[in-house]
């Protein structure tokens, strides 16, 4: 019974992400950021222009991306040999239509462009003695609108639809798999655990889309939330071909201090993952809870 109780714990809080992002001015138009998300470290500069009589401003902003950890050590590595970066090139154009008075009502449309390499090594045949080491090249491309809409009067709704489009082909290293070793010389039989395929990409189109509200007043907001990942055969370009997932999401957002520092945010969502397509190692429908602590994020702001 003990055991039932503690899966059905696992089943509904699987995951936690923190992230916390950090600014610093550098120059009029230039900031240099940092951010942690999901245990991945981006630094790299920031520049931005505004045209504040006619509601305009544009930002460009190249990074790089880079793993917290390793399975070896825990340090961050950051030189030409680093075998896990990724290159991150996002614009974001925003057009703010706000007035004086009335309405508040703003759009924002960023594009984004990765590029990463990994070294991958194996062992075919489960022999440690030969090894195999392939370098792979990962992209990905994004498109993400967002809009905010208010009456622009106090204790009114505040609303943020938000809709995302990305295509991702990224290499993944294959599974460890336990090998069973020659006789030592006492007779004795041990096992290694290591990697014996060779890595594999699979195509993912994903589009998303999020309503943000809150209300007006209080410390919390909600977003529902869906999901809808296309993921293609192995060695292909295109996504439709395999395996297709439904994720729905509902996110409670709870803001410590609404006011004077409102881009720190505690949020938890159950969700629901159907499989509409395909096969894979998971049920065909999968549920369970997620929490999340954001720092260093515009209010409504989630995709």
């Amino acid at each position: 019974m003990r055991q039932i109780y503690f899966c059905s714990l696992l089943l509904l809080c699987p995951l936690m992400t923190l992230a916390q992002e950090a600014k610093f001015k550098l120059a009029p138009y230039v900031n240099a950021t940092t951010s942690i998300k999901e245990g991945l470290i981006e630094a790299g500069p920031e520049m931005s222009w505004d045209k504040v009589e006619k509601g305009k401003s544009f930002m460009l902003r190249p990074v790089i991306r880079l793993p917290l950890t390793n399975k070896s050590e825990n340090v961050l590595q950051i030189d030409r040999f680093t075998s896990t970066w990724k290159s991150v090139l996002s614009a974001q154009f925003t057009r703010d239509k706000t007035q004086a008075v009335g309405r508040i009502s703003r759009h924002s449309l960023t594009g984004q462009v990765e590029y990463g390499y990994a070294n991958y090594k194996y062992y075919p045949g489960g022999n440690s003695n030969v090894e195999i080491s392939n370098g792979e090249n990962s992209y990905a491309f994004e498109i993400k609108y967002a809009g905010f809409f208010s009456k622009g009067e106090s204790g009114a709704k505040q609303f943020s639809p938000q809709f995302r489009l990305r295509y991702a082909y990224d290499w993944k290293a294959a599974a460890e798999a336990s090998v069973l070793n020659a006789p030592n010389p006492g007779g004795f039989l041990t096992i290694t655990n290591i990697v014996v395929e060779a890595p594999s990409a699979r195509p993912v189109f994903s589009p998303a889309f999020s309503l943000q509200i809150y209300p007006g007043k209080g410390n919390f907001s909600y977003a529902p939330t869906i999901y809808y990942d296309f993921t293609g055969n192995k060695g292909d370009n295109g996504p439709f071909g395999n395996l297709n997932r439904l994720r729905l999401e509902s996110w409670i957002f709870f803001y410590p201090a609404v006011k004077d520092s409102p881009n720190v945010k505690i949020g938890i969502s159950p969700f629901l993952s159907l499989r509409t397509k395909g096969a894979d190692s998971f049920n065909k429908a999968e549920y369970g809870g997620m929490i999340t602590l954001k720092f260093g994020t515009t209010f409504l702001q989630f995709l």
